[in-house]
């Protein structure tokens, strides 16, 4: 894809030594990572969260990871933590589940923590006042929101409720902080201090805070004026090649549509594949919105129709159009698909033209699998390999077409 001859050895050199150094200590074998559960929030970082701040968890050291947490991050006199209790998953009356509980006869605690997940509609507007609710009046009331970054909660989820109501917390700051702590109140139980060592790296390297080795180049190059120079170049070569990836991807998507449903895809919001993807990295931002579409069925007069998607990340699933080509809401058939077959998990599923809208098959991945081709993250630098872009590009179709015959069978009712 790159003109080698735009990289010299020497700066190929740069980036060899910088991976190295990035994981001299062996910072790239990260269990979370290897597992790929290290952005999972309810099976890796609320389970392993809670376990380091339940006085009763394996670790055996009692409140003392909960006082520092208490103490340190939240401003809340633990008193010991001998009276108070932590809680993963509470349910609350709109049915909905607080991440995390921590109770005393003087204190309730929620936290919600977000590493990818989108705020929901009066989320944390609910939890408030489940603690509310549960304090009866007799407990001060503490709602944490935490994410990577610490970025406020949006008006959404608040609903009725003040900024002022919800305490902002982030991993990069507050949880790192908190685990050095733990690790340093550790050493007498090398095993533990190790396990909160890769918690604390896997944080590290989600919020961009681990010394990556983007860093150590970083810092090679800024004092090498020739060097810096051909990092340039190879700048200016990157859009051409990330274009190159994409218009593969879409292509051979594309002719894999064609094959399973006998119909070719239109392309939506350009002339060609090849222009779309290298018009998706000029600087307008209407070129962002790109689509495969092709029609499913017919109800009612409207056409339902599998449209695959992308603005960052791709995504897919069925949406409504009518008699003019518009897409539409269609409540009904919506809240029918979604009582039948649950929700999607792409950001999009949460608006109210798609019936349901899928990063991946929740049945067979997981979130290794969004191919963000705005960041060109790992799953997208993913797909020059042929072998991972055919099974991807396999099982991305497999689940479309389940989603068409849910349709079909939709409209046949």
């Amino acid at each position: 894809m790159l003109d080698d001859t735009l990289i010299s050895d020497d700066l190929m050199d740069v980036v060899g030594q910088a991976r190295e150094r990035a994981n001299q200590k062996g910072e790239r074998f990260n269990i979370f990572s290897i597992l790929k559960v290290h952005r999972d929030e309810a099976e890796t970082h609320s389970r392993f969260l809670h376990e380091l701040l339940n006085p009763r968890g394996r670790h055996g050291e009692g409140s003392a990871f909960l006082d520092l947490f208490l103490d340190g991050v939240l401003g809340i006199s633990s008193q010991g933590g001998q009276h108070f209790r932590v809680r993963r998953e509470l349910p609350t009356e709109e049915k909905r589940r607080v991440d995390m509980v921590i109770e005393s006869p003087t204190d309730i605690i929620g936290v919600e923590l977000k590493v990818d997940a989108a705020d929901q509609k009066a989320q944390l507007h609910d939890y408030y006042h489940e603690l509310q609710r549960r304090a009866e009046g007799q407990k001060t009331v503490t709602l944490a929101y935490l994410t990577l970054g610490g970025k406020r909660p949006s008006t959404m989820s608040l609903k009725e409720l003040s900024e002022d109501d919800v305490v902002c917390l982030s991993f990069a700051h507050h949880i790192t902080g908190w685990l050095q702590k733990c690790i340093d109140q550790s050493q007498h139980k090398p095993e533990l201090a190790h396990a909160i060592q890769q918690y604390l790296q896997l944080i590290r390297n989600l919020t961009g805070k681990g010394g990556t080795m983007n860093d150590l180049v970083a810092g090679e190059l800024k004092g090498d004026m020739e060097r810096f120079q051909e990092a340039l170049e190879v700048e200016k070569s990157l859009p051409k090649a990330k274009a190159s990836v994409q218009e593969v991807f879409w292509k051979e998507l594309s002719d894999a549509l064609t094959d399973e449903f006998g119909v070719t895809p239109t392309v939506y919001n350009a002339s060609t594949i090849a222009s779309m993807s290298k018009d998706y990295y000029s600087k307008n931002r209407s070129n962002k919105h790109i689509r495969l579409k092709f029609p499913v069925c017919q109800l009612d007069g409207k056409a339902i129709y599998l449209y695959t998607n992308l603005y960052h990340a791709v995504h897919y699933g069925l949406r409504v159009e009518d008699e003019s080509g518009a897409v539409i809401a269609a409540q009904s058939l919506r809240d029918t698909f979604r009582e039948k077959w649950g929700t999607g998990n792409a950001v999009a599923d949460k608006d109210a033209d798609w019936l349901a809208c899928y990063y991946f098959n929740p049945k067979a991945g997981d979130a290794e699998k969004i191919i963000n081709f705005d960041s060109f993250n790992t799953a997208a630098v993913g797909l020059l390999d042929d072998e991972v872009r055919r099974t991807l590009i396999e099982d991305m179709v497999a689940h479309q077409a389940e989603l068409a015959e849910k349709a079909k069978e939709l409209s046949s009712q």
